[in-house]
């Protein structure tokens, strides 16, 4: 591939170079036109700066689309099928990474970037894709043997395969996640503790909370569901009445209050519709996840003692209530409510048992009531919205995050946009959300589709897009020259956002791990800076919030209301408070005391200032 003057550097040629897999054509163009970028940044004389943010744009999106081309290849069955040709085809990724990185990091140590070093990674991208078909390989394979009814879906396997390594991790502190240890003494803080200040948590059960939400916000939709024409409404009052008969129904079913009922289904409304029915009977929900194994499955439901389930048919479903009440989630049964025994109980009792799809065990975490109301409430606190917001539900339910989360937007009169079949992209455009519930995994795909979207644009809008990181750090960092950034959000960075639904977001959340400083750089120069997020399953997936300026130097933030945390003598974080587990499924009853200390599994520290740190 030799470049002629009146050519680009890096010509895409789609004879030459297509799979005829549109998502790698795409990300292959994107890798040409960053280096096109590059190419011109360094011929034009522009910044150090600039060239910087192009190659650590570079090096982002390869391992992106890297990362996306491993998994379906994976997923599809070609690395199975010829195991030799994956491997080889990964090396080949892996030695890429390094070198562009290698090129990044002399850059940033002051070293020039020379032609020769483009070249070669130009050079590099035809051999990979065209000249040694490398790529050419698993389209063929894609073409010849996978079925027509095949749908990738990007981040899947990664779950499932994280789940299923659970079983035999032997990682202790995953292990005692959540737990408090037979000496409280091992769980003394050593060190300043932070305190989140005071929490006004919900009396009663999450049934008591939730008829309280219906009635104030009655009309207000509680719930887009996607349907075959786009999105439907489902209000509070139909929420509200479809569980409670629901919740009859499953008592009329052979379940008596008291109850564990797992709930093996992918997530959707009547997934939501399951777990309130089950709070408004008196019954206690055992989310599992879809990617759990049969195995883990059985585990899981033997160690909650599953009384039935609520099953889609899905491969969780296998083994998760033998000989117990079994019902078809598309089939619900349904009866008068009258006086459901889920109302003005305790909301000091177990409301559901959780798992942690990355834990060594299958033992789950018991939540009470006024746990799950808590970690709502904390939200509510620290992230107001107005009735009638809305915000995402992309994630599995059966990850307290989410449902945290879920809880969360209903406390606010807000409404749950459950995920459809068209993708993230295409789900976000359509619900236009003010609260982005996401993880790193769910803005990794995210930052891919902005970037496979800038690919398309002309020379002049990619060159504004490419200095986003740039923006953001500004922003963040509170210098840069407002004018410039003005016109580059005019330009480019608002008609993205328009173009995503992200125009109207408040809140952008990441759970379950944290962002890097460059892609929260990244996304704070698009005008949607993220928060980061710190918790861990045993605290409800909440304990500490960050403002994105905290995110960015690697704080967990402060700790949310009702919450406290600090550091134990062997460094591990330690969180206290009402979204604290009781403890494992039967835990006696001195787990329950409220000045339990509860084990993290996290490296960290607090400052003086109250602000948590993970290390």
């Amino acid at each position: 591939m030799q470049a002629r003057s009146d050519e680009r550097f890096a010509d895409w040629d789609d004879e030459r170079y297509s799979t005829d897999i549109d998502r790698f054509d795409e990300q292959h163009r994107r890798l040409f036109g960053l280096l096109n970028d590059l190419h011109a940044a360094m011929d034009e004389g522009h910044s150090e700066e600039e060239i910087g943010d192009i190659l650590r744009e570079l090096e982002r999106y390869t391992e992106y689309h890297f990362g996306d081309e491993e998994e379906f290849m994976q997923d599809c069955g070609y690395a199975m099928d010829c195991a030799d040709c994956f491997y080889d085809h990964r090396e080949m990724h892996e030695e890429f990474a390094a070198r562009v990185a290698e090129f990044r990091e002399k850059h940033e140590n002051g070293e020039y970037v020379t032609m020769e070093v483009l070249t070669f990674l130009r050079d590099w991208l035809d051999a990979h894709i065209a000249a040694l078909d490398e790529d050419q390989n698993y389209a063929d394979y894609f073409e010849s043997e996978v079925d027509g009814d095949y749908e990738y879906r990007p981040g899947a396997l990664r779950q499932g395969r994280r789940a299923a390594a659970s079983t035999d991790r032997g990682d202790e502190r995953a292990a005692t996640n959540g737990d408090a240890t037979a000496a409280d003494e091992a769980l003394d803080p050593d060190g300043p503790v932070a305190d989140g200040g005071p929490l006004d948590v919900p009396e009663g059960t999450v049934a008591d909370w939730f008829e309280s939400v219906a009635e104030a916000h009655g009309d207000r939709p509680a719930a887009l569901v996607p349907t075959a024409d786009g999105y439907a409404e489902r209000t509070f009052d139909d929420l509200v009445d479809r569980a409670q008969r629901v919740a009859a129904g499953l008592l009329g079913s052979g379940f008596v209050p008291g109850d564990r009922v797992g709930i093996a289904a992918e997530s959707r409304y009547e997934w939501s519709v399951v777990d309130l029915a089950c709070q408004f009977a008196g019954l206690v929900s055992v989310p599992l996840y879809p990617s759990f194994t049969a195995e883990q499955t059985r585990r899981a439901a033997g160690s909650a003692g599953l009384s039935g389930v609520v099953t889609d048919g899905g491969p969780a479903d296998d083994g998760s209530a033998d000989g117990g009440v079994r019902v078809d989630i598309d089939d619900l049964p349904t009866a008068e409510p009258g006086n459901l025994p889920g109302l003005r109980a305790d909301g000091r009792e177990p409301a559901t048992v959780v798992f942690d799809p990355a834990g060594s065990d299958q033992a789950g975490h018991a939540f009470t009531h006024r746990a799950l109301l808590a970690g709502a409430a904390a939200l509510a606190d620290d992230l107001p919205l107005a009735p009638g917001s809305t915000g995402t539900c992309f994630l599995p339910l059966a990850h307290v995050y989410q449902r945290v989360a879920t809880y969360y937007l209903w406390s606010t009169g807000s409404a749950v946009a459950y995920a459809g079949s068209g993708g993230l992209v295409d789900d976000l455009a359509a619900v236009r959300p003010s609260v982005l519930v996401g993880t790193p995994a769910v803005y990794q795909r995210l930052y891919g589709a902005l970037q496979d979207r800038i690919g398309s644009m002309n020379w002049m809008k990619r060159k504004v897009a490419g200095r986003v990181a740039s923006y953001g750090r500004d922003r963040l960092d509170g210098g840069g020259t407002p004018l410039k950034y003005a016109a580059a959000d005019r330009l480019v960075y608002g008609p993205l956002r328009e173009a995503f639904g992200l125009a109207d977001l408040e809140y952008a959340l990441c759970g379950a791990g944290r962002l890097d400083a460059h892609l929260l750089y990244l996304f704070a120069g698009f005008g949607l800076p993220v928060r980061n997020l710190f918790g861990t399953v045993g605290t409800a997936g909440v304990g500490a919030l960050a403002t994105p300026e905290a995110s960015v130097d690697g704080a967990a933030g402060r700790p949310v209301g009702g919450t406290e945390i600090a550091r134990s003598d062997g460094g591990e974080l330690l969180v206290r408070g009402p979204v604290v587990t009781v403890g494992r499924p039967g835990a006696d009853e001195t787990a329950r005391r409220p000045d339990r200390w509860c084990r993290t599994g996290t490296d960290g520290r607090v400052g003086s200032d109250g602000t948590v740190y993970v290390e």
